[in-house]
């Protein structure tokens, strides 16, 4: 049962009491931050709340999960490690929230809710690394092109520059040659080079085409990741550990009994 349908349930018992003294119910700060959440006001039930767990969990409803986990930190008990856990994961701290799981479930060994969700923040762990060791393949494959591409572009100069000279201490060979003789070498050195041109020319536009290839691949695999993530993220339970539905109900009934007695 939501939190909201359990509140109207008790509201509904103790109307005959409430009708005479409404006004006089909400005493404290916690109080009226307890109305505020109860009719949906997050934000003023934030600005309300002095208890820290109270205002921890506005703030998560608030999706505010910084100042979230800042409130529930100060609670080191299980539910409040289970909701720090909570608030973490949302905060894509994977392995801080499994910390505070597992410490949840030390204090509380039979904490099903922060057993099921360990699983949950270990698998968005799995994945999150597996994202990062693409995104460093993606990254060593671009160093490795350029260096490759500058080593290739090195090799070319220099191969250019030993062909000039050897073409240079030819031509200072055969300058008894004829004429004829040195326009045919001209004529099939332009051709050479012409065929090595169109060879690197194909080399490098297969190159590309791989590469491009596997950045589809990869952004795939990107795409998937992320998709199964948000649905590992919507599973985290919204209300956190429940912590308001016992305490709320309990301090309502007190103060009802109180305010009738009166």
């Amino acid at each position: 049962m939501s939190l909201r349908k359990l509140m109207v349930i008790l509201l509904l018992v103790p109307s005959i009491c409430l009708a005479i003294k409404w006004g006089d119910l909400w005493l404290t700060k916690d109080q009226q931050g307890m109305n505020y959440y109860n009719n949906g006001d997050v934000k003023k039930a934030v600005h309300a709340f002095e208890n820290s767990n109270w205002k921890g969990v506005s703030y998560y409803k608030a999706g505010d999960y910084q100042k979230a986990y800042e409130e529930f930190k100060k609670d080191r008990s299980a539910k409040g490690l289970y909701n720090q856990g909570n608030s973490l994961t949302h905060l894509g701290e994977y392995a801080k929230a499994i910390d505070a799981y597992r410490q949840a479930i030390e204090k509380r060994p039979d904490f099903e809710d922060a057993k099921n969700n360990l699983e949950i923040a270990k698998e968005l762990e799995k994945q999150q690394k597996q994202q990062q060791n693409l995104h460093n393949k993606d990254n060593k494959d671009n160093k490795d092109n350029k260096d490759n591409k500058d080593n290739k572009d090195n090799k070319d100069n220099k191969d250019n520059k030993d062909n000039k000279d050897n073409k240079d201490n030819k031509d200072n060979k055969d300058n008894k040659d004829n004429k004829d003789n040195k326009d045919n070498k001209d004529n099939k050195d332009n051709k050479d080079n012409k065929d090595n041109k169109d060879n690197k020319d194909n080399k490098d536009q297969q190159e590309q085409q791989n590469k491009n290839e596997q950045a589809k691949i990869d952004q795939r695999q990107k795409d998937l990741n992320n998709k199964e993530a948000n649905k590992l993220l919507s599973m985290i339970d919204d209300d956190p550990g429940g912590l308001l539905k016992n305490k709320f109900a309990r301090d309502y009934q007190r103060m009802i009994g109180d305010k009738c007695e009166n």
